[in-house]
């Protein structure tokens, strides 16, 4: 593995703050726009942020946590009737995904790790409900069904509570981003790392590589794992802060702020000695509409550096390269 310097402790409180959200999320005067301010200054350098007393029970965190570790537990034969599709949504075994879009480091290997996605395929808002789409769900487990479903639907509403302070941030109204997540995109991972022993060079939990998504939110995860590439080189991780979630900006924000957010890449190498779990959870715009740059971040000096593209063509364009079951006749 290409051993990059890694930074203290004290780098990552330094780049990557603990903000809490509480005061926005109730609704105090001037908290929105203190928040919006500690965004956009985070977001212009890392692009990474823990948030805590954002609002969601530790119980229902560790609950998902828990159907996850059983869920990985069960027996291949079992795992893999609920093998993932054409759509991303079930069951990704050991060796399905390799991040040949990454442009931070060569990764030829597959990312060491399994996963299970959970998602709304239909982008009609009306028919948005989590437990009655085309989700993969073991049929063994009558309990993990209603527990992903609790997250899912609990993760979405932060989501959407948190949105309104990204679009102060960009300095454009509250509202900006409501129509466009009209029946927004989202999609929990649940992903499971076993331990690395060796030092094998390009194996990673999960390769250097940027989000696809508009933001991301992780749970804080019982083993460290996850490292986050500065703009200076340096590898560092997040602040551990217990109950907190961090967030981080992905492509799709990268657009519509016109590279003013750029998205940072993040690995994962679990030297835990332990299986490490992670449920990230992803949140985008419908499929439906246009990612395009915002008003606000466009000038005559600064034009437009991306066309207008729909969400589902950009995730299809990302999926299609690092996903060999995606690709066309596989």
């Amino acid at each position: 593995m290409n051993h990059t310097s890694q930074g203290s402790a004290q780098d990552a409180h330094d780049r990557i703050p603990v903000l809490d959200v509480g005061p926005f999320l109730a609704g105090e005067p001037g908290a929105a726009v203190q928040l919006a301010e500690q965004i956009k200054r985070t977001c212009e350098d890392t692009g990474f942020l823990v948030i805590a007393n954002h609002g969601v029970p530790q119980r229902l965190i560790d609950q998902a946590f828990a159907a996850a570790g059983d869920f990985f537990a069960q027996d291949e034969d079992r795992k893999m009737a609920l093998r993932i599709g054409d759509q991303n949504i079930g069951y990704l075994p050991y060796g399905g995904q390799t991040m040949k879009t990454s442009t931070i480091e060569m990764a030829n290997k597959p990312n060491y790790s399994e996963s299970f996605y959970i998602t709304v395929p239909d982008p009609d808002p009306a028919v948005q409900d989590v437990s009655e789409d085309l989700n993969k769900w073991p049929p063994a487990m009558p309990d993990f069904k209603a527990t992903q479903v609790a997250y899912f639907q609990t993760m979405r509403a932060l989501a959407r509570r948190i949105l309104p302070a990204f679009a102060l941030a960009l300095d454009l109204p509250e509202d900006y981003f409501a129509a466009d997540f009209q029946g927004a995109n989202c999609t929990v991972r649940l992903i499971q790392y076993a331990p690395q022993t060796g030092n094998e060079a390009d194996l990673f939990g999960f390769a250097p590589h940027t989000d696809g998504s508009f933001i991301t939110f992780l749970p804080r995860s019982k083993f460290p794992g996850l490292e986050v590439k500065t703009k200076d080189g340096t590898w560092i991780r997040p602040p551990d802060v217990p109950g907190a979630f961090v967030v981080n900006t992905g492509e799709m924000l990268a657009r519509y702020s016109n590279d003013r957010f750029v998205p940072t890449p993040h690995r994962v190498v679990n030297r835990s000695g332990a299986i490490r779990h992670a449920m990230p959870f992803f949140f985008g715009p419908n499929r439906q509409k246009a990612v395009h740059c915002a008003p606000t971040c466009v000038s005559a000096d600064n034009p437009p550096r991306y066309e207008p593209m729909s969400s589902a063509a950009l995730i299809a364009v990302k999926d299609k390269t690092n996903f060999p079951h995606r690709r066309p006749g596989s």
